[in-house]
């Protein structure tokens, strides 16, 4: 009896260990991958932690190295001794603001303002209305304006990060 207890059993272990082989390959051959160590798992996460810490810095870095030597350039040109290098960008930031005071305080403003001095004054009747003001293209200003403020670094910024941004 023991020789066929022992032949039973045999059996019984060696198919269940088929069994078990059997599964594992049914599952590496559905999800592509073996079974790996936790321990090695775990290192490999690391280094893939690493690796993005890394590439984040990098690209940190260079964006540092860029905005310095734009401020240097800045400095160089503040100091040039020629209206048309060093007043520029004062020019154009005075255009913005030009623009913006117009269009957001004197342009809807200034009408009332006309129509209720005649009323002050007395002279409602003969005061002529004062024809729409001319529109100042306020798309083409605030690309300018963000453009002066650094806005556009800050867009492509978050456009290259987009991929990465869970929505």
């Amino acid at each position: 009896m023991s020789f066929l207890s022992e032949l039973i059993a045999g059996g019984a272990a060696g198919l269940f260990q088929g069994i078990g082989t059997f599964a594992k390959d049914i599952r590496e051959a559905i999800t592509g991958e073996s079974i790996i160590d936790p321990n090695k798992r775990a290192e490999i996460l690391l280094n893939a932690q690493a690796l993005e810490a890394a590439a984040e810095k990098a690209k940190l870095d260079f964006e540092l190295q860029m905005t310095q030597a734009q401020t240097a350039i800045n400095a160089l040109e503040a100091q040039n001794a020629s209206i048309f290098v060093s007043g520029w960008r004062p020019a154009v930031g005075w255009v913005c603001v030009s623009g913006l005071f117009y269009t957001f305080l004197m342009k809807p403003i200034f009408p009332w303002a006309i129509q209720v001095g005649g009323i002050i004054v007395g002279h409602a009747a003969t005061v002529p209305i004062v024809p729409p003001l001319p529109e100042v293209p306020m798309g083409d200003l605030l690309v300018l304006l963000g453009g002066m403020l650094g806005l556009g670094v800050m867009r492509s910024y978050d456009k290259a990060q987009a991929p990465t941004i869970k929505k």
